[in-house]
């Protein structure tokens, strides 16, 4: 974990003075060091702060080539650098450290663009041709880290966070109203738009380039399926030995790494192959909560207990919540962000970190392998768009008459029969959305409402065939939802505390894999992750492997207790609020009084939706009243 960030002005429209600034921000990613790089002509200067993981005392950056026609800031791991290396010396190129970074700098002298379709790996990086004044950016294929960057008529400006870029006075602070519809539709904006209009987010899968006044994005790599249904191989036994290479390359480290253990199935299971490759004692980590519907901590000592692990358990009652650590995590986001589980993240991360500063992390498990109970859902939702609409609205107001099943039972009914009735391009957004898009005119003030229009969802799917089901959503939880908040919770909560989360999940080999697995293998109407399971009863107990799929989440309402509650309300409630000029005070406070006094219509609301809900708002009112961007 580092953070990387500079500026391209050959037109001398930018100042060097603001880059110390800009790379002082990231000091929390890189606490290992600090330094930055000025073009002697001041057309780009690039600052880097660095999390030292791997050839501790020789891989400082910003790095040149031997020649120095080459300058690169580097933010990641390429995995695969020691193999990669042994070819670049056989072409010729020599080394004068043991790091990754030269290798990944020598690898795109060598090969240009093409260099990043040979890289394993998590990476973020720009590179500076000095000879033809062009500047080089790119992302790895999922987005595990991410790259920000503004392009105005004073140059180009970029960073590891949003707040490097905003340390330049040239960089405006005005709302994208698209991307905060996003945020309040699905708890996180998508790239390429950030909630700041004048601030991009490069994409996963793409690479920049950057000379004179023109940009140009290419991608280089997208999520697609090409399920292959023959029966010349054994799935199982590739994964096992696909994941097992992935688990070892993750391993390699000049420091101590550690494991998150939520009790699922995905973290388990990389503990279990960890600890099978020998070597020190593992450490690992789970947060345990007050309530059983939240606490998965019995499962993760179960397994802690058969791997051997060195186990760690971060313990929080109810009621015990501190706002002002929530802010603080809030704050770091530098734009709105709902999603809750960034708490226990956080908190997680700040505990690991006092004892050691890499962990292994099962993000991609679920939305490659079917985890997730939508993806299901959606199938159902497909069959049932082919039933006449009447009998949907019948069966949509039997559900409403209050009879027959219990509250939970009909207001999921209601949700999948609401899916059902949309139009094919919003069925998969409702199934992921906190609000409705059909909600939005009652909630925004009237100005906002003109802006944001019809809403129109970009959710990145596949669908030939015009009727999305699970396969889509697969599709649009991997090209969206995993970099705009998984991903993006987990680097932004542990880049907080100066941490490097790896995912083994995500390497190239474990991505063309999944690909290829035909759905029928990653889950039915009744049972999730069917593959994994299958490898998971080979290496865990059966309670563990069995175990239903648990959301790593915390109680919120009740972790903060009725005084935060109620603190959160007098905050939503202030007439001085800059979210009243975006969101109308009616919604506010119906929504606020409601979560303070924990009295509500559960037949249309779930517990969680209410929170959730109503931490997004939170986190919209502290990021308006942070940065004061104008509309």
């Amino acid at each position: 974990m580092c953070g990387i960030c500079g500026f391209y002005s050959p037109n001398l429209g930018l100042s060097a003075t603001f880059l110390d600034a800009a790379t002082r921000s990231l000091t929390h990613r890189g606490p290992d060091g600090l330094a930055v790089w000025t073009h002697p002509d001041n057309i780009a200067g690039l600052g880097h702060t660095r999390l030292a993981i791997i050839d501790l005392e020789t891989g400082q950056q910003p790095m040149r080539s031997p020649d120095g026609r080459f300058i690169i800031v580097f933010n990641g791991e390429i995995y695969n650098f020691l193999d990669l290396r042994a070819e670049l010396e056989s072409l010729g190129h020599r080394f004068r450290t043991r790091s990754d970074t030269e290798v990944l700098l020598n690898a795109y002298r060598q090969w240009g663009a093409n260099c990043l379709v040979r890289f394993n790996g998590m990476f973020a990086f720009a590179i500076l041709d000095t000879e033809k004044r062009k500047l080089f950016l790119a992302r790895d294929r999922t987005g595990i880290k991410p790259l920000y960057y503004h392009h105005g008529p004073e140059g180009f400006i970029f960073g590891s966070e949003l707040k490097s870029l905003l340390a330049w006075p040239e960089v405006p602070r005005r709302i994208d109203v698209q991307a905060l519809t996003d945020f309040l539709m699905l708890g996180y904006a998508l790239a390429p738009a950030t909630c700041f209009r004048d601030c991009r987010e490069l994409e996963p899968g793409c690479y920049m380039e950057v000379a004179g006044d023109h940009a140009s994005t290419t991608r280089y790599w997208r999520w697609h399926r090409s399920e292959d249904h023959s029966n010349g191989h054994d799935p199982l036994g590739v994964l096992e030995r696909e994941l097992r290479t992935a688990v070892a390359e993750h391993l390699v480290s000049d420091v101590p790494v550690g494991a998150f253990l939520s009790g699922g199935i995905d973290s388990s299971l990389l503990v279990a192959i960890c600890a099978s490759n020998g070597g020190s004692q593992l450490h690992t980590f789970n947060v345990a909560f007050g309530e059983a519907d939240y606490d998965e901590s019995s499962y993760a000592r179960t397994v802690a207990t058969h791997a051997g692990t060195k186990h760690h358990e971060i313990v929080l009652g109810t009621s015990k919540g501190e706002l002002e650590t929530v802010s603080k995590l809030l704050d770091q986001f530098d734009q709105p962000f709902g999603d809750s589980s960034a708490i226990p993240t956080y908190l997680i991360c700040r505990e690991i970190r006092k004892c050691v500063k890499v962990v292994i992390g099962g993000d991609g498990g679920d939305e490659m392998f079917g985890g997730y109970p939508r993806f299901m859902h959606a199938d159902v939702i497909r069959m049932m768009r082919r039933i006449p609409r009447w009998s949907l609205r019948a069966i949509e107001m039997a559900l409403r008459a209050e009879i027959g099943p219990g509250t939970d039972v009909r207001r999921r009914g209601l949700r999948l029969v609401g899916a059902a009735m949309e139009d094919e391009e919003s069925t998969l957004v409702t199934l992921c959305s906190i609000l409705r898009a059909k909600d939005l005119a009652a909630i925004f003030q009237p100005h906002i409402s003109l802006q944001v229009g019809g809403y129109t969802p970009r959710f990145q799917f596949n669908s030939a065939h015009g009727d999305p089901g699970g396969s889509e959503l697969i599709d649009a939880t991997v090209n969206s939802t995993l970099p705009a908040d998984y991903l993006r919770k987990i680097d932004v909560m542990s880049s907080s505390q100066g941490l490097e989360v790896r995912v083994p999940f995500l390497s190239n080999r474990i991505l063309e894999f999944a690909q290829r697995l035909p759905n029928r293998l990653k889950y039915s109407l009744w049972e999730n992750k069917l593959l994994l399971r299958r490898l998971a009863r080979k290496y865990l107990p059966p309670q563990i492997a069995n175990k239903r799929k648990q959301g790593f989440g915390i109680p919120f309402d009740t972790w903060i207790g009725k005084d935060g509650r109620r603190e959160i309300f007098a905050l939503l409630q202030r007439a001085s609020s800059p979210i009243r000029d975006i969101i109308r005070p009616e919604y506010l406070r119906c929504l606020a009084t409601q979560f303070a006094s924990q009295e509500w219509n559960r037949g249309q609301m779930s517990r969680y939706s209410l929170y959730q809900r109503t931490y997004a708002l939170w986190s919209l009112e502290r990021w308006l009243d942070r940065w004061r961007p104008a509309l």
